[in-house]
Order: C-alpha cells, then structure tokens, then sequence
C-alpha cells in the first residue's frame, strides 16, 4: 500500500505540471485500449447501461462504454489539479453559474447543503466551495489509515473538512448546518436499507439515502443542487448550483427524493460518458433481484 501511495503521489505531481489538453488527449488511446483489456468492472459497466439506457442499441452502448472509460480516465489525469493546483489556477479554468443563491442563502443567514453526485469531477466542485466557505464533505473512511490520510489531504486544503459517515457525523452536520454553515453531500450513495426509500433513478429504481431530506427538514438550511461538468477540449469545468425545489425538504420522503433523483438524472442526461457507471447503484433491489450476478 506504502509504494502504491507514493506512485500516486508522484504521478498527481506529474500531471499538475502538465497540460490539461495533451492530459485529456491521452486519454483517449487509453481508454479505446482499455476497453479490450480483461476487467472485472467492465460486466458493471455493461449491465448499468442496459438497465439505464434500454432504448439504445448495442452498438450505441458499446460506444458510451468506450466514451465513459475515456473520462473516467480524464478524472484521474485531473488529480494532478486537485491535489496541488492553486485556488487562481482551478479558477481560471472554471465557467460558473449560479453561485449567487448560495452568496444569498449565506445572506440569510442560512446553513446551506450542497449535493451533487459521482458525475464529472465531483472533487474538484467540493474543493471550489471550500475556498469559498467553511464546508463539511460526508465520505467512507477506508480502513487503511493511509489511504484515508492520502484522500483526506486535497479536501482539507483550502479550509473544508471531511466527516466519515455514521451516528456522530450526523449530529456533527446537524450542529454545522444550524451554525448557518455549509455540507457536502452526494446523492448517489446507496445507503443500508434502513437509511434509504427506493424511489426512480434513469429509469430505476435505486436505494436512495433519506439523509438530505432528514438535514433539510430538521434545520430548514438551504438545500443547493450543484455539478461540476468536464469542457471538451481540456478547457475546464462547468460548475452550477441551483436551489432545490421545497419538495426536497416534505414530510414525504418519497417525494423528496424522487426530485432529488430526477434532477440527477437530467444531469446524467447531459454528459452521460462522465457518470460513475462502475459503481454497483442498483445492487439493492425491492424484490431481492441481483442484476449485477454473473448469468
């Protein structure tokens, strides 16, 4: 573990001196050969595009399956900027809209939730916000104290901290967002059954956590939808913030999280090659099905 961490050390050092574009032009060729590698993730991947995205042809996915492990590819090629760009270098690189329902949240007074999902560089909006206000980020702690050090460390620095999950982290939140400060939360995590409704997602139905509802209702913060795009081209990132519908805060979770989920959803829909296709969203089904087992 010791010598993967320096390799990923020394490898986010190498792609913060490089060009952004010749980075996302590698990764192209890359992820065209990576396609034809043997990988266990690839069944994951084909099986969320299927259940996704039924009405495209197999051609049609195959193609999004080659696209998407061409961004997630520029996805690594961007630690190098979240690791060690400056808050200046991240900012002349950023195309933002909407920033002033939070500026005018803050006025108010208000705590303010952000939520966003595993789409484009969920990173690097987390870190943009944190140079702006006091935030908190929501993650799983993983069990190597080193890896959690190495992973915690670009979050942290331009002021935000992270909150592992559980019990004590909710309280934590709670208190922050009563303070009038600002969480980060993303959407997309399945949660236990016990923390989740099942409600639509692309067509689905998803274990979705009732987390945002329960903050949002409990402390009346405002609750911020944002998303952090990848430009074409290496120029950069399109960062937006929209206020949240009331509903997400209704006594209904349900109804709650079904607006979550659909306006994730029309995000998905405009850059779909840049979702977290390898991650298992649909494992916990109402009726016990297992989509992801081998046939």
């Amino acid at each position: 573990m010791k010598f993967l961490l320096l390799l990923a050390a020394i490898l986010t050092r190498l792609f913060a001196i490089s060009p952004l574009p010749l980075l996302h032009g590698l990764a192209w060729p890359l992820g065209q050969l990576l396609y034809w590698l043997p990988w266990q993730k690839h069944r994951v991947i084909r099986t969320n595009l299927a259940m996704c995205f039924p009405s495209l042809s197999g051609a049609e996915r195959k193609r999004l399956h080659r696209a998407y492990l061409v961004e997630q590819l520029r996805l690594v090629v961007e630690a190098g900027a979240v690791f060690h760009w400056s808050v200046e270098r991240i900012e002349a690189r950023l195309d933002i809209e909407g920033w002033e329902v939070v500026e005018a949240a803050a006025a108010r007074g208000q705590g303010v939730m952000f939520v966003s999902g595993h789409i484009g560089n969920w990173e690097l909006l987390n870190l943009y916000i944190s140079s702006k206000l006091p935030l908190a980020t929501l993650y799983r702690k993983p069990d190597q104290p080193a890896l959690d050090a190495f992973i915690c460390r670009p979050r942290q620095r331009f002021g935000g901290h992270v909150v592992p999950g559980g019990s004590p982290a909710l309280r934590g939140m709670l208190a922050q967002l009563r303070r009038g400060q600002a969480v980060a939360v993303a959407a997309d995590i399945q949660p236990k059954r016990g923390d989740g409704v099942f409600v639509p997602f692309l067509g689905q139905p998803a274990l979705t956590m009732t987390l945002v509802n329960r903050l949002a209702r409990k402390t009346g913060c405002a609750v911020i939808f944002c998303s952090g795009l990848r430009r074409a081209r290496g120029q950069g990132w399109q960062i937006r913030f929209e206020e949240a519908p009331t509903l997400i805060a209704d006594s209904d979770p349900v109804l709650a999280m079904s607006a979550m989920n659909r306006w994730l959803g029309k995000v998905v829909e405009q850059a779909p090659a840049q979702y977290l296709w390898l991650y298992k969203r649909f494992s916990r089904q109402p009726d016990d099905s297992k989509p992801y087992r081998r046939a």
